[in-house]
């Protein structure tokens, strides 16, 4: 098994105020998982949106505001946000400074146009530059 080091991976944009690492996934020879890492700035938003399988984000360090549908919440490094598959979801960096988070999915590529569908805002432009 490969030892993939996360800051030796690419990092890419993803939207205003977060960057993505593709952490596992095909490129790390990977057929049923993917996990990325994002770093979310204060502010930084990822809207209202859902994928047709299962997702989890740990949140390694800062914070996070959580939504589910309509629904906020806060989570803080160490918790663990579920969302199962066709739930509306979204988030926002908050707190001081820089958030970390950690992102899983049951299959290799799910945050593509296949498997994820925007309720609001639009997908980010670099879809494409978190496949391998």
């Amino acid at each position: 098994m490969p030892i993939v080091r996360i800051a030796e991976q690419a990092a890419g944009p993803w939207r205003p105020g977060q960057v993505v690492r593709e952490v596992v996934g095909e490129a790390q020879g990977s057929s049923s998982v993917s996990m990325q890492h994002f770093t979310v700035e204060q502010g930084a938003v990822t809207p209202l949106h859902r994928h047709d399988v299962d997702e989890a984000i740990l949140v390694l360090g800062g914070e996070l505001r959580v939504r589910i549908e309509d629904e906020w919440s806060d989570a803080e490094a160490g918790d663990v946000c579920v969302f199962p598959a066709e739930t509306p979801h979204g988030f926002a960096g908050a707190g001081d400074g820089i958030s970390e988070i950690m992102v899983v999915f049951p299959i290799p590529a799910a945050i593509t146009a296949e498997h994820t569908t925007y309720l609001e805002g639009g997908p980010p432009v670099t879809w494409g530059e978190t496949k391998g």
